[in-house]
């Protein structure tokens, strides 16, 4: 794979995960090193470098110490100029900022899981997963705002996608034996966007994220 570096003045986080053989996992995050200005910028600038004739840049994860919460929609609205997709999958304050910086920051695609979908919607993840109803509000909530696409992980309960001009397809996952959760979300978006890339139709691409999340959960 092409890899593009950018150096930072001090060490990057180390993260570990212990996974015990009943499949409870402990995750141990290193708080990050904070970006300086110019290091933004040199990191916003290799990003746009990239995404120029790319079809689709992912923005994901939490932000650096000290970095302002509504970079992620920053970079979405500046995004707009390279002509790829944008999607977007994070927590939280940078979540809650993205989608309040309006329409021009909405990205094309939004990968919330369920406790994101709830900090979103400002209601309980036990009424997210208790009453579809509300959870469908919430999607469509999103929608209003300007996000084409909404990709909600549901754990062992599989994903829905909604679209922007109505469309909304569910699909449950394989059975497996699952030994680790972590990174099966990242694996679901990398998964549809593959088969967004190859030109599937939205239910194969619902299909494939599901593979992809139930792959990584097994693994």
């Amino acid at each position: 794979l092409d890899l593009a570096t950018v150096p930072v003045a001090a060490a990057v986080r180390t993260n570990y995960t212990l996974t015990e053989p009943d499949g409870t996992t402990t995750k141990l995050n290193e708080p990050g090193t904070p970006l300086d200005d110019d290091t933004r910028a040199t990191l916003a600038a290799v990003l746009h470098q990239h995404a120029d004739g790319a079809r689709w840049v992912a923005l994901s994860g939490s932000l650096p110490p000290g970095t302002p919460v509504d970079w992620y929609g920053t970079l979405v609205a500046s995004l707009r100029n390279t002509g790829a997709g944008v999607a977007v999958d994070t927590s939280e304050a940078p979540l809650l900022a993205l989608l309040a910086a309006g329409p021009e920051a909405a990205p094309d695609l939004l990968k919330p899981n369920t406790e994101e979908l709830a900090q979103l919607a400002g209601v309980s993840e036990e009424e997210i997963l208790g009453d579809p109803a509300v959870a469908l509000a919430a999607v469509r909530t999103l929608h209003d705002r300007g996000v084409a696409e909404v990709l909600l992980t549901l754990g062992g309960d599989g994903a829905v996608l909604s679209t922007a001009d109505g469309g909304l397809w569910s699909a449950l996952p394989p059975r497996i034996t699952v030994r680790s959760t972590v990174g099966a979300g990242d694996s679901s978006l990398a998964g549809y966007l593959l088969a967004h890339l190859a030109g599937a139709p939205p239910a194969e691409r619902l299909r494939t994220a599901v593979a992809y999340g139930s792959a990584a959960a097994s693994m």
